[in-house]
């Protein structure tokens, strides 16, 4: 983990109050885990006091720049959107444990709801790519829930990737907890997701009938990012809690209470 001075290099709306900020992210800062997350001081000095995380949805070697996808909702949010090309930005990170990879022979299924549209981008690349490099898993699949087609990414996306809506204005009509009920991975699925508690409780009951492992990002309010102050606390169905920040944000998703 670093505080890092940094500067923003790109930022644009991706969909209806959805916005992608590019950011130099120099060699020696290493390759952000998928997963891992960071937090980015907004608006003035004191106002918001707190720092905003957001996970990694890209990193771009060549270019030595990093990036997040963004939802404007608030006042640190809404100065972030104002943010413009070569201004300053800091940043804490990278936080927090990442993905791992899926066991040999099986079909990694990644399933994302909105905000969680940008760490399974940054995870479906980091398979790709793994695969290349010689890994013994089948090709993943992608697929991402909207509420309707004025929140489709205009992003690239892999080939092949499953949009759903749930108005049926664009690509499946109904969630995307749905379209993973009806789809047949063929492999033994490995499933990777993150998105709100509904989606991921989805997921989890679809692993459980299939036996299949499960890694889940949690969307949690953070306050501190570092496990300072128990804020993001998750609980566990053995009536446990973990930090997100700290123990996560990724868990084996069959261990969270999802209906807590």
């Amino acid at each position: 983990m670093k505080r890092i001075d940094t500067r923003v290099s790109a930022i644009r709306p991706v969909a209806r109050d959805y916005y992608e900020l590019r950011f130099a992210w120099p060699a020696e800062l290493g390759v952000p885990a998928p997963g891992s997350f960071l937090t980015v001081r907004t608006g003035g000095r004191y106002d918001p006091i707190l720092r905003r995380p957001f996970a990694f949805s890209a990193h771009c070697p060549e270019r030595e720049e990093a990036a997040i996808i963004f939802q404007k909702r608030g006042r640190g949010t809404e100065s972030m959107a104002e943010l413009r090309p070569g201004d300053s930005l800091d940043l804490l990170g990278p936080l927090g444990t990442g993905f791992t990879l899926p066991p040999a022979g099986a079909r990694p299924v990644l399933i994302g709801g909105g905000i969680g549209l940008g760490p399974m981008l940054y995870l479906a690349g980091w398979l790709a790519a793994e695969r290349a490099r010689g890994a013994r898993f089948e090709a993943p699949v992608l697929a991402l829930g909207f509420r309707s087609a004025e929140y489709l990414p205009d992003i690239g996306l892999p080939e092949g990737t499953a949009l759903c809506t749930d108005d049926g204005s664009a690509g499946f009509h109904g969630t995307v907890a749905a379209w993973l009920e009806s789809f047949d991975p063929v492999a033994p699925p490995a499933l990777y997701a993150c998105g709100p508690a509904p989606l991921m409780a989805a997921v989890d009951r679809y692993a459980a009938a299939r036996r299949a492992p499960y890694q889940a990002a949690t969307e949690q309010w953070m306050a501190c990012g570092v496990g300072a102050c128990a804020g993001c606390a998750v609980r566990l169905k053995d009536g446990s809690y973990k930090r997100a920040c700290a123990d996560g944000p990724v868990f084996d998703g069959s261990l969270l209470d999802w209906e807590a």
